[in-house]
C-alpha cells in the first residue's frame, strides 16, 4: 500500500498540514483519512501498530508520525513527516505560550478555554473510534481493551505493567 513515488517534499506538506490541524495532540480521524483512504500511504493496521508504538515509546504519543513517514518515503519520509508534523506546531505552540501570558487578565480568555475542552472532548472520541476500527478485531482483543481501560481509570497500576500484561496476553492468545 505505499506510494514508492511519494516524494520528501508531499510528505512534508503532508504532515505539516496534519500537525497544524491535530488540536489536543491527536487527530486520528483526518489522519485516517488523509493517510490511509487519500493518499493510500499505511494501512488501518499501520495506522493502528504506529499509534500503539508511540505509546510505548517515551516521548510524544504521536511519535507514530515519523513511523507513517517512514512507511511512505524511507528514511526520507521519516525525516518529512517529523519535521513537517512537529516544526510548525512547536514555533505555534511557543508564540501561543507567550500571547497567553500577555492576556491572562483578559475577562474572555477562562470563556475561550472552557470552550475549546469539549471540543478536545470530541477530536479525542474520534481518534478512539479510528483506533478501535482499526485494531480491536475480535471479542478477545474487545476483552483487553475493556480490561486495559478499566485497569487504567479504576486503579493506579503502573500503565507500563498494562501495556506489558496487554502484549503478552494478546501473543498468548494469539492475536
Amino acid at each position: 500500500m505505499t506510494d514508492a513515488g511519494a516524494s520528501w517534499l508531499d510528505i512534508l506538506l503532508t504532515f505539516t498540514r496534519l500537525g497544524l490541524i491535530s488540536f489536543g495532540g491527536a487527530n486520528l480521524a483526518e489522519i485516517e483519512r488523509v493517510l490511509v483512504g487519500q493518499r493510500q500511504w499505511i494501512t488501518p493496521g499501520t495506522l493502528a501498530s504506529g499509534f500503539a508504538l508511540g505509546q510505548i515509546m517515551p516521548g510524544p504519543n504521536m511519535l507514530a508520525m515519523t513511523h507513517y513517514g517512514f512507511a511512505a518515503g524511507g528514511w526520507a519520509g521519516a525525516a518529512a513527516a517529523t519535521l513537517g508534523f512537529y516544526g510548525p506546531t512547536a514555533l505555534l505552540s511557543a508564540a501561543a505560550a507567550l500571547a497567553w501570558r500577555r492576556l491572562l487578565g483578559w475577562k474572555w480568555l477562562p470563556t475561550i478555554r472552557s470552550a475549546l475542552l469539549p471540543f478536545g472532548g470530541g477530536v479525542l472520541l474520534a481518534g478512539v473510534l479510528v483506533l478501535a476500527r482499526g485494531s480491536v478485531q475480535s471479542v478477545a482483543g474487545a476483552v483487553i481493551a475493556a480490561a486495559a481501560f478499566a485497569l487504567l481509570t479504576r486503579t493506579r497500576v503502573n500503565p507500563a505493567l498494562v501495556v506489558i500484561g496487554a502484549a503478552v496476553l494478546g501473543a498468548l492468545i494469539g492475536l
